[in-house]
This record gives C-alpha cells, sequence and structure tokens, in this order.
C-alpha cells in the first residue's frame, strides 16, 4: 500500500526525530517497557514527518485513548 501523504518537516528534522526516537525505543528496550503496537503508527508517522507537531500526536493519542476508556467503562 503506497503511502501519498506530504512530507511537512524538513530532512533535517526528520533525521532529529529518527536519532531520538533511536535512543528512547532502546531505553524502551533495556528496561523491557513494551511498544503499543495500536499507537505506533502515530510516532512513525511523527518521525517520518507525516505528523508536523507533537500537538498533533498529542490530539491523535488522547482519541485512541479516550476510545478505550469509553470501552472500559461499564
Amino acid at each position: 500500500m503506497s503511502d501519498d501523504r506530504p512530507i511537512l518537516v524538513s530532512e533535517a528534522e526528520i533525521a532529529k526525530r529518527r536519532r531520538i526516537t533511536a535512543d528512547t525505543l532502546a531505553s524502551f528496550a533495556v528496561d523491557n517497557i513494551p511498544v503499543n503496537p495500536e499507537t505506533q503508527y502515530i510516532f512513525d508517522d511523527f518521525v517520518e514527518g507525516k505528523i508536523a507537531t507533537n500537538a498533533e500526536v498529542k490530539a491523535l493519542l488522547h482519541d485512541h485513548y479516550s476510545k478505550i476508556a469509553k470501552l472500559s467503562k461499564p
């Protein structure tokens, strides 16, 4: 499947995000913290520049976890 969404940030910003993400994932691995496969695509899109800001990431995560919270209420 092709992803034709535009890249919204510079190549330098993508390189920075890749470096930070690699360091973060390494620390998660050392501490044995699992990655949530249901939200990983959000972080992947951010790293690759298809999501421009942290605020957008936060909003997408809020939407995801709000749905889960609603489903878990009796």
